[in-house]
């Protein structure tokens, strides 16, 4: 039941609601963290030295401080003394540390924030400018004032902190933090990018998941056309899918295995008639009515034809030779040689391209040779011409005949079926000879395609792939 429930479309739902989910998720993130980021103070050493004051406050200000105490709280100096080592503002940054250590707002306190070496910045209250003061250690009372110097405006990488704050017996409470590296709240940009990219990852392996197996079909499917010849498929993927790979895989064998047994049978009654065949043509050898004789012989020498033909038609495609780098150019300029000989009307463009192609040199010969045959027998003559356009090797043949209805176009490649203006003994055929030029060339990965130019006649337009560069 569960398996039945595993089907594509299910897929489908799942993978969209999941990524809405995921969607409603990162924004939920994002702006739950861009709330929550306008609350918190950025990692400031102001922040540094209010927490340290907010402890040293909840320990009643001791008198002194170890080093791993002053190392823990991040400050390098602390102190308790009658005077303030800052001298007292009332500014925004003072009110935030006062109310943290819950303190009155009147409560005298200088704060000191440093970022350029030992210059000092001192925000003063609304209305007054920034001001600067060089450290003058072991000075009491407030420190000099100078004018802004040119860093004005720098923004600082790292800064400290100087603060003094009067507690309730009077005396001041002095701490300076260490150089603190300042660390601004940033939206969660990369957590963002990286659930995005997981969440593409994601979709396109579903996807890819999904659609491999009809992948895997579409190429079986193109080897079982070109030369009935079966691959299994691993029946994989949702329910629906792998019962289409289940499916295809009974009818890839069912058809291999009737294709295999027309074959046997063609080839076997084709062997079967070459001995009666062979002792007619004895007989007839023996008659002594010439007229009759010549006209058995010619009949006999067709059915022979016919006989080849269909042991030609039955073998074709189905060698075990290997496939070997042939030169096109080679081959079909040696053809077209030996059809002169014959005395056959055929021409051949000459070019300077040589294409190469993986196949079995018999076979393509065989199969080009059906098709410039068929064209010189119904267009008197042909033209033959090489090309090598976007990794094909492309051969056209062209000739000046009649040419074929366009309804008949593809009805010619069955087996056995002869047009009309063919039926005769000048021009007839058998009916496989382009029946097997379509087997041979499709089991070499190639496709041959009729048609009618406006020009006049038939043009064969073969087509083969070029051998993979390396």
């Amino acid at each position: 039941m569960l398996a039945r429930l595993d089907t594509l479309l299910t897929r489908i739902v799942i993978l969209v609601t999941a990524a809405l989910l995921s969607t409603f998720l990162l924004a939920y993130f994002i702006v739950e963290f861009s709330i929550s980021s306008q609350r918190l103070q950025p990692r400031t050493a102001l922040h540094v030295a209010t927490v340290a004051l907010e402890e040293l406050q909840a320990k009643d200000w001791p008198d002194s401080l170890s080093d791993k105490e002053l190392e823990r709280l991040q400050i390098t100096d602390y102190s308790l003394s009658e005077y303030p080592y800052i001298e007292p503002f009332s500014w925004g940054l003072a009110e935030r540390v006062l109310e943290n250590l819950g303190l009155a707002q009147d409560t005298p306190i200088g704060i000191s924030l440093s970022g350029w070496g030992d210059r000092d910045r001192l925000a003063g209250p609304p209305g007054r400018p920034d001001r600067f003061m060089d450290e003058e250690p072991g000075r009491p009372g407030p420190m000099s004032l100078r004018p802004p110097p040119s860093e004005r405006g720098r923004s600082a990488s790292q800064q400290r902190a100087r603060v003094s704050l009067e507690i309730a017996n009077g005396n001041w409470v002095n701490i300076r933090t260490e150089n603190i590296s300042v660390k601004e709240p940033r939206p969660p940009l990369l957590a963002a990018v990286m659930l995005i990219v997981l969440m593409v990852g994601i979709g396109i392996w579903a996807a890819l998941n999904a659609i491999n197996p009809l992948r895997q079909m579409a190429k079986a499917a193109n080897t079982l056309a070109s030369d009935y010849k079966h691959e299994p498929l691993v029946e994989q993927g949702p329910y629906d899918v792998r019962e289409s790979l289940r499916a295809f895989n009974r009818m890839g064998r069912r058809l291999e295995t009737t294709v295999a047994g027309q074959r046997q049978l063609l080839a076997a009654i084709g062997h079967d008639l070459r001995t009666p065949i062979t002792s007619l043509k004895l007989k007839v050898e023996m008659l002594s009515d010439a007229s009759e004789r010549e006209r058995m012989s010619r009949a006999l020498a067709e059915l022979e034809r016919i006989t080849e033909a269909a042991l030609a038609a039955a073998t074709a495609g189905q060698s075990d030779e290997p496939f070997q780098p042939l030169d096109m150019y080679s081959l079909v300029d040696s053809l077209i040689e030996d059809l002169r000989d014959l005395g056959l009307s055929v021409s051949f463009n000459e070019i300077d391209v040589r294409p190469i192609v993986m196949g079995r040199s018999d076979e393509l010969t065989r199969a080009l040779r059906n098709l410039i045959e068929n064209a010189v027998r119904y267009g008197d003559m042909a033209h033959v011409c090489l090309s090598e356009q976007a990794g094909k090797a492309i051969v056209t043949i062209q000739d000046t005949g009649p040419g074929i209805p366009e309804d008949a176009l593809e009805r010619v490649f069955e087996p056995l079926v002869r047009l009309e203006q063919s039926r005769n003994r000048e021009t007839g055929g058998h009916g496989l000879g382009l029946h097997i030029a379509k087997n041979l060339i499709e089991a070499h990965s190639g496709h041959i395609d009729l048609s009618n130019p406006p020009t006049g006649g038939l043009l064969v337009t073969v087509t083969l792939p070029l051998k993979a560069a390396g």
